[in-house]
């Protein structure tokens, strides 16, 4: 596990810009230790807002891999990221549907921060296009930059606040998870394969989302892409958690077979970030 320095107090954070503010919790820009970092402010004392941002801290204090933007440091009151030159996914998305080449390479590079998580028994719940950021704005496996780690189950703390709790974002989240169930790695593949399927369509598949949650609606819309892509899409995005990949390497072994089959370059089980 990553060794994150906690620093006291704000002295060492320099010239921040406020960027936001949501459920109690800042969001900036500064500099600390003469590097550009995003920073989450504590401002709340309520007792579950302290409870959810130690928690959120505890999680990314775990992670330690290139394509994840894991904490440089921390106090009780602020949490402090590397700063992502760059847009989000949806972002790039508003640009309309993405090239398979182009979709396939950034869902090669979340199966690789994924496949990290899970190592580190974190599981997201809450992968959606907003909390992927691309370096640069490129869309390319190396360029891919996971983050918000506020939802996260971990398995290594002594107790899961979100526990029991229906938190994410219908349109990316796991019917399961929808039902309370947290912690299953599963929940996190079946995101991704909502994230390629809204990266080739430019849309979710679920228009009515809380509906095929629920179990009243199974209307999906058409698969879009090429032929070839569809069965990955397809196994991640079951409602069957038994009828998904079973982890992050299975999805990534169907997403390079059907790569191979476009006569798309293969990609390294291992992205070196650029």
């Amino acid at each position: 596990m990553s060794d994150v320095p906690d620093v006291h107090g704000q002295a060492d954070l320099q010239h921040q810009v406020v960027l936001g503010q949501s459920h109690g919790v800042q969001s900036g820009l500064g500099l600390w230790q003469e590097q550009q970092v995003f920073i989450k402010t504590l401002l709340s004392g309520d007792p579950d807002t302290v409870a959810r941002f130690a928690h959120e801290g505890q999680v990314a204090a775990c992670l330690d891999h290139p394509l994840v933007a894991s904490l440089l440091s921390q106090t009780p009151t602020d949490l402090i990221f590397p700063f992502i030159q760059g847009g989000t996914l949806r972002d790039l998305a508003r640009c309309g549907p993405m090239l398979p080449a182009d979709a396939t390479a950034v869902v090669w590079g979340i199966l690789e921060a994924v496949a990290h998580l899970h190592s580190r028994g974190v599981v997201h719940h809450d992968l959606k296009p907003e909390n992927v950021m691309l370096l640069r704005g490129k869309a390319q496996a190396s360029q891919v930059r996971l983050i918000d780690f506020g939802m996260s189950y971990a398995a290594h703390l002594p107790l899961d606040i979100h526990s029991g709790t229906r938190m994410g974002t219908p349109h990316f989240m796991a019917p399961e998870q929808f039902q309370g169930v947290r912690g299953d790695p599963r929940s996190d593949l079946y995101s991704v394969g909502v994230l390629l399927f809204d990266c080739l369509a430019g849309h979710p598949p679920y228009e009515d989302a809380l509906g095929w949650l629920v179990g009243i609606s199974e209307n999906r819309a058409e698969l879009p892409g090429p032929a070839l892509l569809h069965p990955v899409m397809l196994a991640a995005i079951q409602r069957d958690r038994e009828a998904r990949p079973q982890s992050a390497q299975e999805m990534q072994d169907l997403l390079r077979a059907a790569r191979a089959a476009l006569n798309l370059p293969e990609l390294p089980l291992q992205v070196a970030p650029s």
